[in-house]
């Protein structure tokens, strides 16, 4: 979730939306045994049931977030990663923080298995995310050239 200025104030993950349908469900169940109570004893439903049932995103996403920038290595950031216990980290700039991507932890197990044989002390691993921009623009103009792809 990013402000008007593109600077990363939040994030929604598929664990906050678990979290959120769950909470909206057993709001719905509260609100139908109120109903079924106040119907069965002739009263009007009480005040708060004339409330919406969701609620901002602001009341659900996670909001101390922590950052990637794009000058880290991505050793670095499959660290944070493991120690955090995070799926994915927004990657903003060095100098504004504005966002300019996201690192999962899909990317670093895909980074594992087309690099398995590289290691941390390798070029080829250890560039900045900034810096591996043009090898990621050049493997996706040949990807249709892979074999697998006809």
């Amino acid at each position: 979730v990013v402000d008007d200025d593109n600077k990363v104030i939040g994030l929604v993950s598929y664990k906050e939306v678990a979290a959120a349908k769950m909470r909206l469900a057993n709001k719905q169940e509260k609100r139908l045994r109120q109903m079924e109570k106040a119907a069965k004893q002739g009263k009007p439903l009480p005040p708060e049931s004339d409330r919406p049932l969701e609620s901002a995103l602001k009341g659900w996403m996670k909001q101390h977030v922590q950052l990637a920038t794009a000058s880290m290595t991505m050793s670095e950031v499959e660290n944070i990663l493991l120690e955090t216990d995070v799926g994915c980290m927004p990657v903003v700039t060095d100098d504004t923080k504005e966002l300019i991507g996201m690192v999962t932890r899909t990317d670093l197990l895909r980074q594992h298995r087309y690099y398995n044989s590289l290691h941390y002390h390798n070029k080829g691993f250890s560039d900045s995310i900034a810096a591996r921009k043009p090898i990621i623009e050049l493997r996706k103009k040949l990807k249709k050239f892979d074999i697998e792809n006809e």
